[in-house]
């Protein structure tokens, strides 16, 4: 089978494993993959009829086997005790490591008796502390309550691990065995790699130079995984082909020096391999490299050569074969579509890339990798960096110089750690530049689809084909071009002349830019009200807008349609002050994003503090009221009606900003309606038919924004809160994009 076929198997099979279907789709996959491999013939049609043949089959049965796997995990004994809302008493395994959160950790385990049967599902564990969780392969008893996981979000995520519910235990699980020696050998070396490298490295230089050489990246802050993942370096923490690679060449130099035969060197780097998957926690991208490895040491068994490409499609497909629910996980397609990119696209631009060998395959690898991962990244992210070609050309070499000195000394930590830890110094300099590309290569412009039809795109068109013809206007084309499309990002703020609101178009939720002249001779004061659903789209609308630094960022509830889009912000901009609710914020779920916002403040020393009603602070030349929520907590528990509202006011008007405030927030606010008369009012909750009676004509605004995503599915803004507004003037970010309105003084 060709390359070509191979990779046309593989993406059948994919496309398969996503959409599951009934498990007998896998038998008549497999009967028409037999009768495509039983036709003979020649001619093109009968070789595109075999192709199109296997194709079909493939996906059948990608289908199938996805199919199957989700019956067993939703028909299993922990299942039925899910759907009855029951509890019992439960014996499992812990498979993975724990993930912290503010209000403990979760982790999967695979339970082997439930009341006493005999069972073999996996499933979810959450436990209150994370400091007593107890390893992986440490068998554990207890009795907890169990639910159902969801299909969207963070259960999903979980249920392709193979969990099909989440466990609670009524107390805290009780050791029954310790991990096997195997899992506590792997333990104890992944603990002293990180000793070592915290002996003389602080900080993230420490987490990071553990993360290249193990994976593990526990240590790392909130804050720089945000700018590795905006900068297109976060491959650089999930060992994957290069570290696999490391290993095998340095077993088979082990095994040589040690005099064995080359079988024996072969056996030496697969258990190597094997031992190494077990040591980084079996992540996809290393299963990938190391099926890959295996694949290629069974070649040179058989004498064969092995041709990467097609090397790298049959790992993927027997992977998917073997679990399906891979199809479904990040850091798989990633890993498959990025080799795949260096693969075919970095041998053809190398050979047109002029200066050094080693520099042009760099920047062949680089641009393939971006370009495998791209469908992916538009699809999840709706944007690919393009300061990750910059990023990687600066951070790649530097990461690999860090690895080769944390190889060694991961090594020497398993005899000292002490020795091991004045190695890991000699990283230091290393470290500190990949950190450095993160930090600055973060904000850079990310492209979108709507950006392919830019004039910056048909500007580098047209160069790309003058560039034989005339090479001269060619080159100042992209100089002109490229000044142009980055100019945005460079540009200064507009002056601030009088008290602006701008609601910023971050689809369904708020992200809102108030700005107002400094006192006297002080420069411009500029607070941010939440940031938006979407993980960077508030930066970028800032960044373009020449924001550099935001006096406050308030966070007006913790739902994920308003922090998510935050977390970039705090990461990625200076910031005065982090204003918050008296709740406490959420750590796990869908609105995780929340407790991730102060998890950030915290790390970059930004001031928090929790504000309730009666509080007053400056906004320049502005006077900023929090008039709610009030600190005895008389509004309950439900976030929307606790959401701080702030009445921002000058000499020449008022603005009125309400977050998701529902009928009971609005109904205490009532009790004096004179302190919501404003002269621009955000609306409530996206204009949501959640508003008390009377309440949008207390506030007597002449201009109403609603924030509200184009073709939602809440139906917001609601026809009801529209009939309210009839006599104001309505701004909606869904038909008019991001809206600013100023509050001028009315002539007498």
């Amino acid at each position: 089978m060709s390359a070509a076929a191979a990779w046309t198997a593989l993406a059948a099979l994919w496309a398969g494993c996503l959409h599951s279907g009934p498990w007998p789709l896998a038998a008549v996959g497999t009967a028409a993959i037999a009768v495509a491999g039983g036709t003979r013939g020649r001619a093109r049609r009968a070789t595109a009829a075999r192709l199109l043949l296997v194709a079909a089959g493939m996906f059948l049965v990608g289908s199938g086997l996805a199919g199957g796997r989700v019956a067993l995990v939703d028909r299993g004994a922990l299942a039925r005790l899910a759907a009855d809302g029951g509890r019992g008493p439960i014996v499992a395994t812990v498979v993975t490591d724990a993930r912290a959160t503010d209000f403990g950790a979760w982790l999967v385990v695979r339970a082997s008796s439930l009341d006493g049967t005999s069972v073999r599902e996996r499933a979810l564990l959450s436990l209150p502390d994370i400091r007593a969780v107890p390893a992986v392969g440490t068998r554990v008893a207890f009795t907890a309550t169990a639910r159902p996981l969801g299909r969207s979000g963070f259960d999903a995520y979980v249920r392709r691990l193979h969990a099909g519910v989440a466990l609670t235990p009524v107390v805290a699980p009780r050791v029954v065995s310790p991990p096997g020696w195997l899992l506590r050998g792997t333990a104890l070396v992944r603990a002293r790699v990180r000793d070592a490298a915290r002996r003389h490295l602080h900080g993230d230089a420490a987490a990071l130079l553990a993360g290249l050489v193990t994976g593990d990246t526990t240590g790392l802050s909130q804050t720089t995984r945000q700018q590795l993942t905006a900068a297109g370096l976060s491959h650089l923490v999930a060992v994957s082909g290069s570290n696999v690679a490391l290993v095998t060449a340095g077993a088979l130099g082990v095994a040589a020096a040690c005099g064995l035969g080359a079988r024996g060197r072969r056996r030496v780097a697969l258990a190597a391999v094997a031992w190494f998957s077990g040591l980084v926690g079996g992540e996809p991208s290393v299963l990938r490299a190391s099926v890959m490895a295996a694949i290629v040491l069974g070649a040179q068994a058989t004498g064969r050569g092995a041709d990467p490409r097609h090397t790298l499609a049959t790992a993927a497909t027997l992977l998917l074969l073997v679990d399906p629910f891979l199809a479904g996980q990040l850091g798989f397609a990633l890993s498959v579509l990025a080799t795949g990119g260096v693969l075919v696209v970095a041998p053809a631009l190398a050979r047109r890339v002029p200066g050094p060998r080693p520099v042009a395959l760099l920047i062949g690898a680089s641009v393939g990798a971006q370009v495998g991962v791209a469908p992916v990244l538009v699809a999840v992210e709706g944007a690919v960096p393009l300061a990750a070609l910059p990023a990687n050309l600066v951070a790649v070499p530097a990461a690999a110089v860090a690895s080769a000195v944390g190889v060694v000394a991961a090594l020497v930590a398993q005899l000292s750690t002490a020795v091991a830890g004045w190695l890991s110094i000699a990283a230091g300099p290393a470290l500190a530049v990949v950190l450095a590309a993160g930090r600055h290569f973060a904000d850079g412009p990310q492209l979108r689809p709507a950006d392919v039809l830019s004039p910056v795109a048909v500007g580098l068109l047209l160069a790309e084909v003058a560039r034989r013809r005339a090479p001269r206007v060619a080159l100042a084309t992209v100089v002109v071009t490229v000044v142009a499309g980055l100019a945005p990002w460079w540009r200064p703020a507009a002056p601030v002349t009088s008290l602006t609101l701008t609601a910023l178009d971050v689809g369904q939720g708020d992200a809102l830019l108030v700005e107002s002249p400094g006192a006297g001779d002080a420069e411009p004061a500029r607070m941010l009200v939440d940031g938006g659903p979407e993980p960077r789209e508030a930066l970028r609308l800032l960044r373009a807008r020449g924001v550099r630094r935001l006096d406050a960022v308030v966070v007006s509830h913790p739902h994920a349609d308003h922090t998510d889009g935050l977390v970039a912000v705090l990461a990625s901009m200076p910031v005065g002050a982090l204003l918050v609710g008296p709740a406490p914020v959420p750590a796990g779920g869908r609105d995780a994003s929340g407790g991730e916002v102060v998890a950030v403040a915290r790390e970059r020393g930004v001031p928090i503090a929790a504000v309730t009603a009666g509080q007053r602070f400056d906004l320049g030349a502005a006077t900023v009221d929090v008039l709610s929520p009030p600190a005895d907590g008389s509004l309950g528990e439900e976030a929307n009606d606790n959401s701080v509202v702030l009445r921002v006011a000058d000499a020449n008007g008022a603005l009125l900003l309400t977050g998701d405030a529902e009928e009971a927030a609005q109904q205490w606010l009532l009790r004096r309606p004179e302190l919501v008369r404003a002269d621009v009012v955000k609306i409530p909750h996206h204009g949501g038919a959640t508003n008390a009676a009377g309440f949008i004509d207390a506030v007597g605004a002449h201009t109403a924004v609603i924030a509200v995503g184009a073709d939602n599915d809440y139906g917001h803004p609601h026809p009801d809160v529209l009939a309210d507004l009839a006599g104001a003037k309505v701004l909606r970010t869904d038909t008019d994009g991001t809206v600013s309105i100023s509050v001028e003084a009315r002539p007498p």
